[in-house]
């Protein structure tokens, strides 16, 4: 696979990138450009593939290393990664041992916030979450059921 370039891009999606870059959002963007905000998407999105980005600050970081020239392959066999990939079947464990796989499990359960600004998770994240999000009120709701059974038997 070919790294990316900047001439892969189109005029279109590199003026996108840049925007985001000043921190505008799709519709201020969309004002600045005149066209739609859904247009500003579609030509971020599709320049976050282009650049095998997970997010479109991923994609405007990687374009700007890009354009300021300073985005470079590292060499085949250089010492460090040699060494690194030497020892990466030593740890089948996250440092911390448990605690660490506690942690890890922990991050991977968040529930995202209720509103706000429009987000920008990736679809995987956001399958990931909505997964989240029906097991733990499939839980709460089989507690409810449990406990609401153990006090109707309390009474009888």
């Amino acid at each position: 696979m070919t790294p990316p370039s900047p001439g892969d891009l189109t005029e279109g999606q590199k003026q996108c990138l840049r925007l985001v870059g000043q921190h505008l959002t799709s519709k201020e963007i969309a004002r600045k450009l005149d066209i739609s905000h859904f247009t500003v998407d579609q030509r971020l999105d599709t320049a976050r593939r282009k650049l095998n980005a997970q997010s479109r600050k991923d994609a405007v970081r990687i374009f700007m290393a890009m354009e300021q020239e300073k985005l470079s392959e590292p060499f085949v066999y250089e010492p460090g990664v040699i060494a690194a990939a030497g020892e990466s079947h030593m740890h089948n464990r996250p440092p911390g041992g448990w605690k660490g796989m506690l942690a890890v499990a922990m991050r991977r359960m968040t529930v995202p916030p209720v509103g706000g600004k429009r987000h920008h998770l990736p679809k995987r994240e956001i399958l990931v979450q909505t997964l989240n999000i029906a097991f733990f009120s499939t839980l709460l709701i089989a507690m409810v059921v449990i406990i609401l059974t153990g006090t109707l038997r309390l009474f009888r």
